[in-house]
Order: C-alpha cells, then sequence, then structure tokens
C-alpha cells in the first residue's frame, strides 16, 4: 500500500512524452513519473476542481494504478479498477454460497469473531498506556458472548451481537480520545440524524471516516483481482450502490486505521486548525491532515508479522485472507478461517513506568541520577494528560 495524495483545486493528471504529469499551478507542485518507475500503487484524489487527460486514464490502468476518487466528506466516492480475472464460474458459487443460509451464517461469524479478537488484542495493548478498564471489557465481552453463544443461531443475531460488542470496543476507544484530544469531544460514531457516521460532526469521526475510505479502496482493489462479487456479502446485507463484501473484509482490518488515528493524535500535531468546518457544521481534513493520516495507515500495513510460519506486511495478509475466502467459495478449501496476526505495541512509556515518575520524590530522583528538570517535565506533561517520550536510560534507572 502506497497511495499517492492529489488534494487541492486545480490541478491537472496528463500524459506528455510517455511521463504522467501531475501539476498544481497554484502551489507551483509538479510531479513527473516515467513509465514503469512509478512507486505509488494508487491514487488517491480529495479536491473538487481539475481534470485528467483520457491518456492519463489509460496510463495508469496499464500500470496497474487505482484511481480513488473521494468525497467532499470524505468518504469514497468511486475506483477505478483493472479488469478482474476470468471468474464466471467462480462468481457463481459465490452466488450460491450467499443462497445458501448455512453456509452465509458460517461464513459471518468467522469475520465478526476475528474482528472482535483483533479489537480485544488492540485494547488489550492500549490499555498498557491508556486507563482503560481492560478486565471489566474482557468480562462485559465475555457475557455478550455467552449470550449470544446461548441464542438461536441467525445472521440478525449476529448482528446485534457484532453491534454490542463495537459499542464496548467505542467506548474504550472514546477514553483514550478524551486523553488525547479532549477539544475534539468524540461521543460515539453515531450521530443524531444517521446510524452511520457518513458526515462527521467532530474530528476523531472525521480522521475515522477518512481511514476507512482508504482501507475499502485497497480492500475494493483486491477483491476485483481475485474476480469476486464485490456487491455479494456475506455478513452485511445486499443494498443498491453498496458493496457488501467490501465492508465484509473491512471488518477485519478496521482496527489498523483506529490505531492508527491513535497514533497521529499521539504526536500532538493535531489541532482544530487542521480540520475544515463545512457549512452543514460537517468536518473534513484539511490537506497536511490527510497525509499524516494515510502516512501512518501505509506504515502500518507495512508491519511484518508472523503469518503461515513467515513474516509477511498486513497487507500482504489482507490480501491472503481475501484468497482464503475465494478458495472456500470455490470449493478448493472446505473451512474457511480468518486469521489476523495479533499486534503487539513496543513502547517504553507503560501506565507502570508512568506512575513510577509521578510518585517519584526527590529523594528517589538523586538516588536515580536522574536530572531535576527531567522529572519536572516528565511529570508535568503526565499531569496534563501528554504523552511523554521517556528515555532508554531512564527506563534502565526506573526497571
Amino acid at each position: 500500500m502506497n497511495p499517492l495524495l492529489i488534494s487541492g483545486f486545480g490541478t491537472s493528471i496528463n500524459v506528455d512524452k510517455a511521463k504522467l504529469i501531475i501539476n498544481n499551478k497554484l502551489k507551483k507542485e509538479k510531479l513527473e513519473f516515467f513509465p514503469h518507475k512509478i512507486d505509488h500503487d494508487s491514487i488517491i484524489i480529495d479536491g473538487h476542481t481539475g481534470y485528467i487527460t483520457f491518456e492519463s486514464l489509460r496510463w495508469l490502468s496499464k500500470h496497474d494504478i487505482q484511481l480513488t476518487l473521494l468525497n467532499w466528506n470524505g468518504n469514497l466516492l468511486s475506483v477505478t479498477l483493472p479488469d478482474s480475472p476470468n471468474s464466471g464460474k467462480l462468481r457463481i458459487k459465490q452466488y450460491q454460497k450467499y443462497q445458501d443460509d448455512i453456509i452465509r451464517y458460517t461464513i459471518a461469524e468467522k469475520i465478526v469473531f476475528s474482528k472482535i479478537d483483533s479489537s480485544i488484542n488492540l485494547l488489550k495493548e492500549l490499555s498498557k498506556f491508556y486507563d482503560i478498564k481492560i478486565n471489566e471489557i474482557q468480562n462485559s465481552i465475555e457475557k455478550e458472548s455467552s449470550n449470544y453463544l446461548s441464542q438461536e443461531k441467525s445472521l440478525s443475531h449476529l448482528l446485534t451481537f457484532e453491534g454490542r460488542i463495537a459499542q464496548v470496543y467505542f467506548d474504550a476507544l472514546r477514553v483514550i480520545f478524551a486523553k488525547l484530544a479532549p477539544e475534539f469531544n468524540f461521543q460515539g460514531r453515531k450521530v443524531k440524524e444517521y446510524n452511520r457516521n457518513y458526515n462527521a460532526a467532530d474530528e476523531i469521526n472525521a480522521l475515522l471516516n477518512y481511514g476507512y475510505a482508504i482501507l475499502v479502496s485497497e480492500i475494493k482493489k483486491i477483491i476485483n483481482n481475485y474476480g469476486l462479487d464485490s456487491e455479494i456479502g456475506f455478513l452485511h446485507e445486499i443494498t443498491q450502490s453498496r458493496t457488501p463484501l467490501v465492508y465484509d473484509m473491512q471488518e477485519l482490518f478496521r482496527w489498523i486505521v483506529d490505531l492508527s488515528v491513535i497514533q497521529v493524535l499521539e504526536s500532538g500535531k493535531l489541532k482544530k486548525s487542521d480540520f475544515i468546518l463545512t457549512e452543514n457544521y460537517n468536518i473534513r481534513l484539511k490537506e497536511n491532515t490527510a497525509k499524516l493520516l494515510i502516512s501512518k495507515i501505509k506504515d502500518n500495513f507495512r508491519i511484518k508479522m508472523p503469518y503461515k510460519g513467515k513474516n509477511f506486511h498486513y497487507e500482504n495478509i489482507l490480501a491472503d485472507n481475501v484468497s482464503k475466502l475465494a478458495l472456500f467459495i470455490s470449493e478448493k478449501n472446505k473451512n474457511i478461517s480468518f486469521d489476523i496476526p495479533n499486534i503487539s505495541l513496543n513502547r517504553n512509556d507503560s501506565l507502570v513506568i508512568q506512575n513510577k515518575i509521578l510518585k517519584m520524590t526527590p529523594e528517589d530522583r538523586k538516588k536515580l541520577g536522574i536530572n531535576k528538570s527531567t522529572l519536572f517535565y516528565m511529570k508535568k506533561n503526565l499531569q496534563e494528560g501528554k504523552n511523554i517520550k521517556i528515555y532508554d536510560k531512564v527506563i534502565k534507572k526506573l526497571n
């Protein structure tokens, strides 16, 4: 995953002497890419005026580069995709699997439980650095799971169960967002006017929506590459102008977007002025904010994790899980499972270390040989709810 973001007004994309030229005269920015020498695998257009030539579309198609167009609110509007494989038989089997209630339910349940496993793991990792009550969260999830398993198996019960777990999950994230950016006033994913937060009423949801749009764009390309029909999903219902299978696969990796948003907020670089308030009082990202988030998502999808006896990037693991679904649908594999390696957050500012710093007396400081001003500013930042950088030499003295 290596997208190129094009934002702003008056950007042109054309081809000159076989080179792809991306030009914004207002910003005085110009990019040139020679044939077969472009590192980006997709171009994201987040702008309202400009043009792209037919020859540019042809150039991008020849280089298998996806063109993603975002709406004014940062949500996905459209995606250009290369030709999919000749997969008529696969799609027929996909339709048959969808119409088989037992098989559809089996696939949907695997998606939900994989999502829950990844969500719980992320909260466990975050609980090392944030004061979220992980034991209470786990007990709540276990209670919901027990209640679900005692019911008759049905898609409606599964969706209700998934929704309740999502509420527990975002309640925990709300605690973290409140510490990192209380001025953004995140209350949850739903807004008063809609069940789904398509038009973000706060900055956190604007970041989440934008990140999910990037993820959806990537998944659409992968599903297309395997020849599956994105309009036939198993967990999400078929509706007009929607792509349920994309949303199914998105559930497996939403947590990477959530983590990326937290990490962007941890950087302390975002302020209210990094967002745009529209005339309808919705929030959207400015260009630099979008670039910051895209870069973090890209970095996280490039983390290598043990998988199938080797180390793979998460972006490869995503593609492999779509492949496993295709193999199950085509009946080349008898069973289906979605396997996402759990991430481990390797940081040295755990709650244990933070508490040691806050409780440290002048005598303790002198014994450990920690500078007086260093301790003062670490305590000050922690008391103000800020994340701090703790140097290794200090960690060694505290352990």
